[in-house]
């Protein structure tokens, strides 16, 4: 399967919920409508959240962690 043809079926599958009643004149039911969201969510972000995160964010994470920071309170105003 070439990846134009690969293309093609993936928008094909995002069109309409699998397993959802078409749309003649009502709504597919709402279960099966956010089952499907959620799947096409995470096919679309697992890759993402599966991704190293860069060096330079790694770093600053790690000077984060090294050097925690106190609550600063906010300044009262008297007066």
């Amino acid at each position: 399967m070439t990846n134009d043809e690969k293309d093609m079926k993936d928008s094909a599958s995002l069109s309409s919920p699998a397993g959802a009643p078409a749309a003649r004149g009502g709504a597919p039911q709402r279960e099966g409508k956010e089952d499907w969201i959620g799947r096409q969510l995470r096919r679309v972000f697992d890759d993402a959240l599966n991704e190293p995160l860069p060096d330079d964010i790694m770093s600053l994470l790690e000077r984060i962690d090294e050097h925690p920071t106190e609550p600063t309170k906010p300044e009262s105003k008297n007066g």
